[in-house]
């Protein structure tokens, strides 16, 4: 396994950074994106609210793989050229949103109605309830679940692979039709992944002990 590593180094780090890359631009773009479909999300305003429940369902409830290669489909059929990794991180922006939609407005009705009640009696503006009162008491109902969330969407990538995206599955299978070493070579493309994995979870684990440090001594 150390001679294939020092001879395909190359192919699998350029394999895995663009994994990172593109699940990284992705989940961000989908974090922002379902803070905005939360909202319709939880609005009372009923045709809103059915479509965005629409979107989140036919998401959730789809594989990944497919809504990858619709897409791929679909830049296909308007006939516009984009980079591969570029679409792949579209992908898992739009995977990501739905997902993310759910949490946050799981986390909205966390919160007491009376924090609402006495942000408007203050008279503050709109978007300083939201960022002073409102978004601080989200992160400990957010954060478990949107790392669980990263943390699946990192294997989820994989499946890119499948649409010529060049992240780390498909450099794998590169170095396969090379060498034909298939056994080594998944194995050090499963000990990667599961390294990207635990350096979530491990980052998360850090983040939830300083969030219950600030929120303890606040």
């Amino acid at each position: 396994m150390s001679d294939l590593l020092a001879r395909y180094h190359g192919v699998i780090l350029d394999g895995l950074l663009t994994t990172i890359a593109l699940v990284g631009a992705g989940f961000l773009v989908g974090i922002a994106l379902g803070a905005l479909l939360a909202v319709p999300l939880s609005a009372s305003a009923a045709l809103p609210r059915a479509l965005a429940r629409a979107y989140v369902e036919v998401i959730r409830n789809t594989p990944f793989l497919i809504q990858a290669m619709l897409l791929f489909a679909l830049f296909g059929v308007l006939r516009i050229r984009i980079e591969p990794a570029a679409v792949g991180a579209a992908a898992v922006a739009i995977y990501t949103a739905a997902y993310m939609a759910e949490i946050l407005r799981g986390a909205l009705h966390s919160i007491p109605t009376g924090q609402y009640d006495a942000a408007r009696a203050l008279g503050l503006p709109r978007h300083v309830r939201a960022l002073r009162v409102i978004a601080p008491q989200l992160m400990p109902f957010v954060l478990p679940a949107g790392v669980n969330l990263l943390a699946t969407v990192t294997k989820e990538s994989a499946f890119l692979s499948a649409v010529s995206v060049a992240e780390l599955t498909y450099s794998g299978q590169v170095v396969i039709a090379q060498t034909f070493r298939v056994f080594e070579v998944w194995a050090i493309v499963g000990l990667l992944y599961l390294a990207l994995v635990l350096a979530v979870l491990g980052l998360a684990q850090r983040l939830e002990r300083r969030l219950r440090w600030v929120v303890s001594t606040g």
